[in-house]
């Protein structure tokens, strides 16, 4: 494969993203796998050129069958998976079109939305949710890597600020969803099984957000989180050469993130 470069990205809706130049980037962002979250919607309900980019022959949907219009991931990519798995085995997770892993010719990428702990009104809401489906998915992408014998790129919304580093304002936010004390200690539980956070890796000390509350003003002056992650398995390491987040560009309140990861 030589260089390949991996993008995740939470659209917070493709067809409302594609009205702000979600193809343009698409089409200048150089990757060679896109993965989005939350496009809330099915291939049926979006255009041709949604549907299946320009230039990304090989496409995989999963759509939220909990309620339409909801959650839901994609996979764009120029490269052709030997397969691509939606399912995480569970009825309770699949309904919410939540998953979907691809095992390319070296490696599996698996790009994943994963839920918030609250909502409007309780803070803790859906944390036991949460709390399954975050170790569930990776037992999931562990199992294919020992069938398969290959390394795993996990990336996606993770919905987790992981340290008082990656978010504004930690002091203030110290009991609110997304950086919780759980979620946090869920999102080390990954990093101890083997996993390795990319851009905080090759980034020690930088403050970089990738989510930013839509109230006026907050993207304008930085006051944001860093939620979505592109973690790899530790023998991947030695081939990520770039980890990168891109909050220049518009179209949704989180940006565009990834890696070049020669493999």
């Amino acid at each position: 494969m030589g260089v390949i470069r991996l993008v995740s990205w939470n659209v917070n809706g493709i067809r409302a993203c594609a009205r702000k130049g979600f193809l343009a980037w698409l089409a200048s962002a150089a990757a060679d796998l896109v993965g989005l979250q939350e496009v809330r919607a099915e291939p049926a309900d979006v255009p041709a050129e949604l549907r299946a980019p320009a230039g990304f022959p090989h496409v995989a949907w999963s759509s939220a069958r909990a309620r339409r219009g909801y959650s839901g991931v994609a996979i764009f990519s120029k490269l052709a998976p030997l397969g691509v798995e939606t399912s995480l085995g569970e009825e309770d997770f699949d309904r919410e079109g939540r998953f979907a892993l691809a095992e390319l010719d070296r490696l599996l990428v698996a790009n994943v939305y994963f839920p918030k702990s609250g909502n409007y009104e309780d803070e803790r809401a859906r944390l036991p949710y949460k709390l399954r489906f975050t170790p569930h998915v990776f037992d999931v992408v562990d199992a294919a890597r020992r069938t398969t014998g290959k390394p795993a790129v996990v990336m996606g919304d993770f919905n987790i600020a992981p340290t008082p580093l990656d978010l504004a304002r930690p002091r203030e936010n110290a009991n609110t969803s997304g950086y919780l004390p759980e979620e946090r200690e869920a999102f080390a539980h990954v990093l101890a099984r083997g996993y390795v956070d990319t851009f905080r890796t090759l980034h020690p000390e930088e403050r970089r957000y990738t989510w930013w509350s839509n109230r006026p003003g907050v993207r304008a002056r930085n006051i944001g989180w860093r939620i979505d992650h592109v973690l790899v398995s530790a023998d991947l390491v030695p081939g990520v050469e770039r980890a990168f987040i891109c909050g220049e560009v518009p179209g949704s309140d989180h940006c565009p993130l990834g890696i070049d990861l020669a493999v």
